[in-house]
């Protein structure tokens, strides 16, 4: 990751390790996850609980893809979740910046929950794994298989099992 800083990209930056990207804008700061396996992949957020119009997302999705081009001097891979509302929006914006973007990765909850499960599994039963999910302590299969519907992705209107106190004082004593 390169470190030179520029006063044209001064509102952008990346996280602790390269992970995650900040906008700032108006004085408010803006979050995406970002990872760097196999280069730069940046992961747009549903924005539509901000305040922010189209023009302004448009605007920010645009300047990060630069600076990343130029800081990094390399194209990212953007990923969105088609069933987020911005969805629609982060379609047509990868179409129009195509040529500045290496890849699009689409997803939707479905599949989202379908690798999230998947890599769950395979970390608890290593047996090394213990996992601390919204309270909820997973140190084995069976606990992510009883817990599952309170981890997983929704839809939105749609929502993920109430975790009560009970559950996470059951948590907390096995």
């Amino acid at each position: 990751m390169n470190t030179d800083k520029s006063n044209k990209f001064s509102h952008i930056k990346f996280g602790s390790r390269g992970e995650g990207i900040y906008y700032n804008l108006n004085g408010k700061e803006y979050g995406f996850d970002s990872t760097w396996f196999g280069g730069i992949n940046i992961c747009l957020r549903d924005l539509s609980d901000t305040n922010l119009n189209e023009n302004q997302k448009t605007k920010m999705l645009m300047e990060i893809i630069q600076f990343v081009n130029e800081k990094e001097n390399e194209k990212p891979t953007i990923s969105y979740n088609t069933d987020e509302k911005d969805s629609e929006l982060w379609n047509k914006l990868t179409i129009e910046f195509s040529s500045q973007i290496k890849d699009v990765l689409i997803t939707n909850n479905e599949g989202a929950n379908e690798n999230l499960y998947n890599s769950m599994k395979a970390d608890l039963e290593t047996g090394l794994a213990e996992m601390n999910i919204r309270g909820l302590k997973l140190k084995t299969v069976k606990d992510l298989d009883k817990h599952w519907n309170k981890i997983k992705f929704t839809k939105e209107g749609e929502l993920n099992e109430k975790i009560t106190f009970w559950d996470k004082l059951r948590a907390k004593l096995y």
